[in-house]
């Protein structure tokens, strides 16, 4: 917005300063920026944020369904659940040793059976209660809480290249513990 508004004003005063320039001055073009801002304000509200929010980390639905249901741009979904930035760096803070990704990416995905299988019917639910259990033979007071579960989910995917297929289906029983 800052740099639009910058080119706005240069564009500004490049004219003020050429004969085309008529006696208007740069705070009525300021005030027609003021406008178009307001005219690009968010429709969704901080509840439609929350609803947007618990779809995607309950697995009911993907951020770009999302972002479409709710009308919430899918970067502001992003930021608001993954952060802005060092998305991948929950990976180092659940701690995981390359014997424990190997014992993850084989409860997931089957890797052993089909070693280039990146794909996983498994809700992120059981995902994170076998990592809890893998990582609390080492420390026993490990525990995903919060949004930190779905965030290591979410980078150790794009890490492995895994392609979660699960779709949380509130009909359907679960059964893959």
């Amino acid at each position: 917005r800052c740099t639009v508004f910058l080119s706005f004003l240069f564009q500004a005063k490049l004219l003020e300063s050429s004969h085309a320039w008529l006696g208007a001055s740069t705070s009525s073009i300021a005030a027609d920026y003021s406008t178009l801002l307001k005219l690009k304000a968010p429709t969704w509200t901080r509840h439609d944020l929350q609803e947007a929010i618990e779809a995607v980390v309950t697995q009911k639905m993907r951020f770009t369904q999302a972002s479409t249901k709710y009308g919430i741009p899918k970067g502001t979904l992003y930021d608001n659940i993954l952060g802005k930035t060092k998305r991948m760096m929950v990976l180092e803070e659940a701690g995981l040793n390359s014997s424990e990704e190997t014992a993850v990416l084989e409860f997931c995905c089957d890797i052993s059976v089909s070693p280039y299988n990146r794909r996983t019917k498994k809700s992120l639910n059981a995902i994170l209660n076998f990592v809890e259990k893998l990582r609390r033979k080492r420390d026993p007071s490990f525990l995903f809480n919060g949004l930190s579960g779905f965030r290591w989910w979410w980078a150790f995917c794009k890490k492995h290249s895994i392609v979660s297929l699960y779709f949380n289906d509130e009909n359907e029983n679960e059964n893959d513990q």
